[in-house]
This record gives C-alpha cells, structure tokens and sequence, in this order.
C-alpha cells in the first residue's frame, strides 16, 4: 500500500472507526506490546529525572553529612541551588524546539540525555558549593530538550484509542522518580561519609541511562516523518504498530490520511511558529492556556511540599530526620497511586472536570493546612500538628487529579503540529521560570514570615480556579487531528467548553464526528 493510493477520502473517520470497536479492548497486538515495552524506558523514564529532583534536595535537606559538607544551607543559598536546576531548563529552551522539528525527537531526547548524564556526574563528584549548583543547572538544561520532545512522541507514536490514558501516564512517573529518590535517601541516611548524599545523587543518571540505551529502538513520530515528506516511512510504521502489518488496515488508512490533510493545510500558512500563536484568536488562546497551566503546575503550593517539606515539617514539631524520610517516602507512595487514579479519570471522565474540580479541592485542602500549621505554632496543639500532615497527603491528592496527569497532556492535544514542539517549549519555559522564582523565594518566606507566607498560595489558588473556569474547554472525545474544532470552529459556529455529548470509549479509546479541515487551525 503506497502513499499515492491513499489519495481519496476514507470510508469512515478514525473516530468513528474507534466507536465501532469501543469495548472489544485496548486493541493491544504484538507489534504494539513490543512499542510500549520499548516506550517505557526511552521516553517515560524522562518525567522520572524530573520528580527524582524534586525528592533529591528535599531529601538531602535531612541528610546531617550534606548539611555539614555544604555547611548548612539556608535563606536565598538554600533556594538557589534549588532554583538552579530549572534556571538550566530555561537556558535550554531556545534550542528545545528547534531541535526536535528539525532533527526529530528521539534526537532530542537522546541530545538531552547525554547532557543530564554529564551534569550528574559533575554533581555527584562537586567538592563545593559552586560545583554542585553548576552541575544542577547542567542537569537542567538536558531536561528541557527531553521533556519537550518525550509527551509529543508519546501522543503522535501510540495506538490512537491509548493516547490519552498514555499520554497522561507520562506525567505519573514523575513520582516514581521522587519515591526511588525518596526511599534511596532515606537508605543511605547511615553512611558516614559524603556516600551518603552522592549516592542518591548518582542515581539521579539512571533514567537518562536508560533513554541513551533505548530510544534508538523506537520509531519516530509518523507526524513528523510526513512532515518531512518521508510519507512511505511513516505509513510502514502505522502499518506495522497499528495494525500489526496488515498492509490494508482500514484504521491506518484513516489515520494516514486525516494526518497527512491536516499537515499540508498547515503547510500552506506562515510556519514561523511563535508568529503563530498570535496569529489567530484559537492561538492566542492556546498560547494563554499554556502559561496558565505551566505557572498553575508550579505555584500551587506543591513546591513547598515538594521541596521544602523538611522545613514544613519542622513548623509542625516533626524534626527528626529519619522521621522526616519516613513522612517522604510516605507521601510519594501515596501521590503515585494517586496520580496513577487521575491518569485513568483523564480517559474517561474528560480534562476540565479535572481542572475546575482539582482546583477547588486543592484551594480548600491548602486552606485546611495552612489553618493546621497556623494553629500549631500560635497555639502548640498537637491535634493541629497532626491535622496539618494529614492535609499534606490530601492536598497532594487533589494536586494529582488537577494537575498531574494533565500538564503534559492537555497542551500535547490542544496543539497542531507546527505548534506542539515549540507550545511545549513555551510550557516547559514557561513551567520552569515559575518554579526558578518560585524556589528561590520560598525559603526566603518561609524563614521570614513563617506559616503567614502559605496564606499567598491560598490567594493564588483561588484564582486558578477562576481561571480553568474560565479559559480551559473540554477535549474528551477528540482525536489530534479533530481537536482542532474546540478552538477554531468556522465563522458562526457556536463553542462550547463542557457541553460535549460524546461518550468516550474506555480507557482513552475516542468517538468524534468528523469535521472539515480548514486552514482557521493554525
């Protein structure tokens, strides 16, 4: 089956060929088996990194042997070399994108890999405060370019009734990075030496490790390959994982060609991709989605729980430090069942419900911490001490189900193609900024007005409710290529964000109409 016979309209939509076949399964056949068990170290070992990070220097914090080595750490020392890990992700950025359209994104990927293992070692091997930030910053500028291209390949190079649930997925293994990192502190806490935080240290390498070994067994994005003009490559891959070598698969027929409509219409039009974004009023709107959701993931008051939980649980009367280890493996055990939960209500109950319900659930959580930790150090009650740790594993839960599974994969699917690779370097830039000011003030805060510094959270996470009420439209039942209309319905086509009456199918399965391509898109 050559891409020249592939010219006339298909039969039936993607869509409607996943309705028909909605609960026969996940459509799970060799070829597919082998992509994902590839899948899972090459790219979803990449939000591991991330989360490890987060638990890295939180952990660290409880560790006598670091705080003695890097004679105790605090105020705007302590948060910058917290800071200077995403300060690498953003010096990353520019180059994220480019990259990833130009080369691919395994190339990306591995590039970004390479760079994160170099800065591990630097920072395993720092005699000194100046070597362990530079070697931070390091690490930090190969993730940009790995997380900007792992989501995309992701949602472009799997089964299309698994995108979601997949997609979404991703964003879970952040905590299986931060609950290794977490338990592996928590291991090596008695060895008497600098062992005892270059160790955890060094395995922060693995993930990276694991991406250089693997992600050349994995195929590119199809997207990108007809992007490119390889269409008989592409084709062969869909052919191969899709429908398991069945050269005349009605649903590779569909998908070849619903892609390959909406990429020449995207060709046609100006491809300078940030001019895009302004470009037209579905743009504008995407790119006001994005930063919204990038500073949401950041400045919703997981930072301090994420970072700084030693310090949070000092203010409660918890200051032992293997009692401090315990509470954090603790936590990340609890926020990756969790965000395993979200990812599966992402397929199937939609995003906004997320967003708008998570938000609220995260304002009146915080809210009930910041009460607990207010009415310990005021009054020294116990039962507020206790109230107030017990909200720290509640508030993560309703952080998950807002914001976990749909950081990556809401922009990964509102996005057209000449779009995605640069939206999520704007998201990851846009993410990392936040969290760069973020962790750099947090302690200064925290040190100088005490729990009076957690009631800015609790203002600010009220008006992200507001504003996922207010900006995010509903995507569940859409296909990449069908997305589109959400945001960019033709002239005198009424939106709507949540009215949607399609039933998913389970478990990221998709059932849209069809609509027209139309160059409004991008």
């Amino acid at each position: 089956m050559a891409p020249s016979t592939l010219d006339h309209r298909p039969n039936r939509t993607v869509a409607e060929i996943l309705a028909a076949e909605d609960g026969k399964g996940w459509h799970m056949n060799p070829s597919l088996i082998r992509l994902y068990s590839i899948l899972v170290p090459a790219c979803l070992m990449i939000c591991v990194t991330n989360g490890y990070d987060s638990s890295l220097l939180n952990g660290l914090q409880s560790v006598p042997n670091w705080q003695e080595y890097f004679d105790h750490p605090t105020g705007a020392i302590l948060g910058f070399m917290s800071a200077s890990y995403p300060l690498g992700a953003i010096l990353s950025t520019p180059f994220s994108a480019i990259i990833s359209d130009r080369y691919g994104r395994r190339w990306s990927i591995f590039i970004g890999s390479i760079i994160m293992i170099a800065g591990v070692a630097i920072q395993t091997a720092s005699n000194n405060l100046a070597a362990f930030i530079t070697s931070r910053i390091i690490v930090g500028f190969g993730i940009t370019l790995a997380l900007t291209a792992g989501p995309v390949l992701i949602s472009e190079l799997v089964h299309p009734s698994h995108r979601v649930f997949v997609t979404a997925l991703y964003a879970t293994t952040f905590y299986i990075g931060s609950l290794i990192c977490a338990w592996v502190v928590y291991g090596t806490l008695e060895i008497h030496s600098s062992w005892s935080w270059r160790t955890p240290t060094l395995l922060q390498g693995m993930p990276a490790v694991f991406q250089v070994a693997f992600i050349w067994l994995l195929p590119e994005s199809p997207r990108w390959l007809i992007h490119k003009g390889r269409e008989e490559d592409a084709l062969q891959i869909l052919v191969q994982y899709h429908a398991n070598g069945e050269q005349n698969d009605e649903l590779v027929v569909a998908e070849y060609y619903e892609i390959r409509e909406i990429l020449r219409a995207e060709q046609e039009v100006e491809t300078n991709s940030l001019k895009l974004f302004f470009a037209t009023p579905g743009n504008r709107k995407r790119l006001l989605i994005i930063i919204i959701l990038a500073v949401a993931g950041q400045w919703s008051g997981n930072g301090l729980v994420s970072y700084y939980l030693s310090k949070i649980l000092q203010t409660i009367g918890i200051t032992e430090p293997r009692e401090q280890l315990k509470i954090n493996g603790a936590i990340t055990c609890t926020n990756y069942a969790t965000s395993v939960l979200a990812a599966i209500a992402a397929a199937r109950i939609g995003r906004r419900w997320l967003f708008v319900g998570g938000g609220l659930g995260m304002w009146l959580t915080f809210s009930a911490l910041t009460i607990g930790i207010a009415v310990y150090n005021e009054l020294e009650l116990d039962g507020a001490g206790k109230a107030a740790l017990a909200f720290i594993f509640i508030y993560y839960t309703t952080f998950n189900l807002a914001l976990n599974p749909t950081l990556y994969l809401y922009p990964s699917e509102i996005l057209p193609f000449n779009l995605r690779a640069t939206g999520m370097s704007v998201l990851i830039f846009t993410n990392k900024a936040a969290l760069f000011f973020n962790q750099f003030v947090n302690p200064i805060g925290m040190d100088d007005l005490g729990w009076k510094y957690y009631l800015v959270y609790v203002a600010w996470l009220l008006v992200e409710v507001v504003l996922f009420y207010l900006f995010f439209p509903e995507t569940f039942g859409k296909t990449l290529e069908t997305i589109a209309e959400v945001f960019d319905r033709p002239t005198g086509e009424a939106e709507s964000n949540s009215d949607e009456k399609e039933k998913e199918p389970k478990m990221g399965a998709v059932h849209v109409d069809s609509v027209p391509v139309h160059k409004q898109m991008v």
